[in-house]
């Protein structure tokens, strides 16, 4: 039996593992309440307790919420440094991990045991906006539970390939939307994502991502925390309310606020009474927190909420210069579109073209199912291009790694690319690599904007020969898709690297929607082996020059492709070309060979040596043999001799 992959939702709010199992999901949901599991660590003492049992523990005790409670751990992957908990210090990961290690313990409860079926790997979903950073701490929790990253996908997509999966013809819709756009729009506890998607060629490409984590759920809660502390301040005529607050009863208070808005969001419920009792630290009347609120008071304390997050709509369809009727689909999915004025908000724009989804709060975390159900993989939806320079002055962009390639899995790190360049101004001492990415989806012409991901530079030789040094660019991509490059100076011997992580995702689809889904049941697998702003980009100071030859007759005939040939590798090769008797090196090989081929002692090269001076024991060797190859060399020898006390 082949290991099973699991579809893990780590969401700010609540949690979910889901599986694949004969031809459909198994949503692994808290056995009492059949929900997903709440996001909620309580650190009681030397225990720990999670999830259902920890949210209960918030209502409880009529002196508040207990100390040592941490509400939404997701959201301390984004900081750096630990969390304080009841005083003490708690790292990010070990209190993310707390979660996942809960929903291994109930997944494995809930699979009975079986040999191979616990939950250790799976396809872990993420927002939009999780950075690099944000990847590799959650990579680091999850191996902190015993869990470990298959892939990462991002939450739209998983939900769109959820929705998608659940179709009766999988082929058919993919025929029907492709070339068409598809706004994947998810509002959950803690953030607000959005998604342009488009199905291109069998596979869900992301075309601009959108993310907003100061509009999420928590933010309506806490607008009705205050709305009712102002309530009961009014009525019994306190100035500072929090001052008399119990210990703990500012998070319970927050929690029925959830709940609040959550029995408020059903359309059948017009009002909602909360009573939080021994709220303050004081006898009489206003001791005990008695308040009625109703759906239109939380419509009015939202409405600012709920208009910036619709804004964010019209924000990604204007940078992709689209408009409501471009859009095909509009994916409404998470806990807070649940919301009526925020549904009729969306199907006011997108009429007839909103679902209304009954697995609104598990289709991210089967979507993820899904993905290792099939065997489905990510792959780059933009190409990653370098800036070079061009005859034209402004630069031209190189692809060094085009659009489909297929991003590595778990412990896996590609070597993407290799390519080599020359400096064509060293002047100031650095070789410059501008690194980019189309702004838009599909094919690109030169003059197409692009947005920068980095800039790397490194040390060059100012006093070498234009086209004369060469820079080795390498482009590396890890399983938590983080992109390295990495530059080298051939001649100055120098490296440098710089990382970046804005890269844009699509899903392949095509042995799916290829495949017959009539009675499908596939097997259960493994899987096989930003910000916005358009900058200006730099000018770049690099060039490329071919390394292939188109030969003719007249070339064979004579061996004159030999001067195609860089003078250092002719060295390695045919040493007897150099020779003085000999004029078949030309002057461009005879400078290569001169800048590039090492002291025979010293090993360095006539760079390093001009940058450094002589060593000492080795004067009667390298600077000899390099002064004799360039004789311009020997009054700036002579100084660093006299300098170093050498006669």
């Amino acid at each position: 039996m082949s290991e099973t992959i699991f579809g893990v939702d780590f969401g700010t709010t609540n949690s979910l593992a889901t599986v694949a199992v004969g031809g459909r999901v198994l949503a692994l949901v808290d056995q009492v309440t059949l929900r997903p599991h709440p996001s909620v660590i309580w650190y009681r003492g030397s225990d720990i307790v999670v999830g259902r049992e920890a949210r209960q523990n918030m209502d409880i005790t009529e002196s508040g919420a207990p100390p040592g409670f941490v509400r939404s751990p997701k959201m301390t992957l984004r900081r750096e440094g630990p969390i304080f908990v009841d005083g003490r210090p708690v790292e990010p990961t070990d209190a993310v991990a707390e979660v996942l290690r809960h929903l291994k313990t109930d997944a494995a409860a809930a699979r009975g045991g079986a040999p191979g079926q616990d939950l250790a790997r799976a396809v872990f979903t993420i927002p939009v906006d999780f950075g690099g950073p944000e990847r590799r701490a959650l990579r680091e929790a999850a191996r902190k539970a015993g869990v470990g990253v298959v892939q990462f996908v991002h939450e739209p997509v998983a939900a769109l390939y959820a929705y998608l999966r659940a179709q009766p013809d999988l082929g058919r819709e993919l025929a029907r939307l492709e070339g068409r756009s598809i706004l994947v729009f998810d509002w959950g506890g803690g953030t607000l994502d959005l998604t342009l998607c488009r199905i291109t060629g069998g596979a869900i490409m992301q075309v601009r991502n959108l993310g907003d984590n100061e509009v999420g759920g928590d933010k309506f809660d806490e607008r009705l925390r205050n709305h009712l502390r102002e309530i009961h301040a009014t009525a019994h005529g306190i100035e500072d309310i929090t001052a008399l607050e119990q210990p703990g009863m500012a998070a319970k208070l927050l929690h029925q606020c959830e709940i609040l808005k959550i029995h408020l969001s059903d359309p059948k419920t017009d009002t909602e009474d909360v009573i939080v009792r021994n709220y303050l630290k004081t006898d009489g009347t206003g001791k005990n927190l008695l308040a009625s609120v109703t759906r239109s008071d939380l419509e009015d304390l939202s409405a600012g909420i709920v208009d910036r997050g619709l804004a964010r709509i019209d924000e990604i369809l204007e940078q992709a210069q689209l408009t409501y009727k471009d859009i095909e689909l509009c994916l409404a999915t998470g806990g807070m579109v649940n919301m009526p004025t925020i549904r009729d908000g969306l199907t006011e724009r997108f009429v007839g073209r909103v679902p209304r989804l009954e697995n609104g709060d598990r289709i991210i975390a089967e979507g993820a199912a899904w993905i290792a159900n099939d065997g489905l993989r990510l792959t780059l939806s933009k190409p990653i291009e370098i800036l070079v320079a061009d005859t034209s002055g402004r630069g031209t962009y190189h692809s060094l790694v085009d659009a489909g390639w297929t991003l590595p899995i778990e412990n896996e790190t590609q070597n993407v690319a290799n390519t080599r360049l020359f400096c064509v101004d060293p002047r100031e001492g650095f070789a410059v690599v501008e690194v980019a990415k189309p702004v838009k989806l599909g094919k690109t012409s030169p003059n197409d904007p692009r947005r920068s991901l980095c800039v790397a530079k490194v040390e060059v030789d100012p006093k070498a020969q234009p086209l004369l040094e060469r820079i080795e660019c390498n482009l590396q991509i890890d399983h938590d898709y983080v992109a390295r490059v990495t530059l080298k100076s051939t001649g100055r011997g120098a490296q440098a690297s710089k990382e970046f992580h804005d890269l844009e995702f699509g899903l392949s689809l095509a042995h799916i929607a290829s495949s017959d889904r009539e009675g499908d049941d596939l097997p259960i697998k493994g899987l096989p082996g930003g910000n916005d702003h358009l900058q200006a980009l730099p000018h770049s100071n690099l060039f490329q020059r071919a390394n292939v030859a188109n030969p003719d007759e007249r070339n064979q005939a004579h061996g004159d492709l030999w001067k195609f040939v860089p003078g250092d590798l002719i060295e390695q090769w045919r040493p007897s070309y150099f020779d003085t008797r000999s004029n078949a090196a030309t002057a461009r090989q005879l400078e290569e060979r001169n800048f590039y081929v090492p002291c025979a002692r010293c090993k360095r090269r006539i760079s390093r040596i001009k940058a450094e001076g002589p060593i000492q024991g080795c004067t009667g060797s390298c600077l000899p043999e390099l002064v004799r190859r360039n004789p311009s060399l020997l009054k700036a020898a002579l100084r660093n001799l006299q300098t170093n006390g050498i006669k």
